[in-house]
C-alpha cells in the first residue's frame, strides 16, 4: 500500500506544471498608485455582478475590507475610488494587528 501511494505522489510532482510569477504593474485609484498600507490582502472577483473584476482588499490597520469597482474592462481595470464593507453594525472587519 504505501509504494502505491508513493508512486502515485511521485507521478503527480512529475507532471506539475511551473508556475512563473509577473510583475502585473502598479495599480492606480483616480490616478494615483493603489495604496492600502502594509500586509494588504487583494482578491479580483466581480463583486457588484457587472461582469467586470473588482478589488476587494483587505487592510492592516483595524482590519477594514475596501471594495473598489472596477470601471473598465477586465482587459484594462480602472479604479477612481473604494468604499468599505460594511455589515449592519459598521465597517465589516477582520481579525488584524
Amino acid at each position: 500500500m504505501k509504494i502505491s501511494i508513493t508512486m502515485v505522489l511521485c507521478a503527480v510532482v512529475l507532471s506539475a506544471e511551473l508556475v512563473e510569477f509577473t510583475s502585473a504593474g502598479v495599480l492606480l485609484c483616480n490616478g494615483a498608485r493603489l495604496d492600502v498600507g502594509t500586509y494588504a490582502a487583494p482578491l479580483a472577483v466581480d463583486w457588484n455582478g457587472d461582469g467586470k473584476k473588482d478589488l476587494i482588499i483587505g487592510q492592516f490597520a483595524y482590519g477594514r475590507i475596501r471594495f473598489y469597482p472596477n470601471v473598465g474592462t477586465n482587459s484594462t481595470p480602472v479604479f477612481n475610488e473604494y468604499y468599505f464593507l460594511l455589515d449592519g453594525l459598521g465597517n465589516l472587519s477582520v481579525p488584524w494587528g
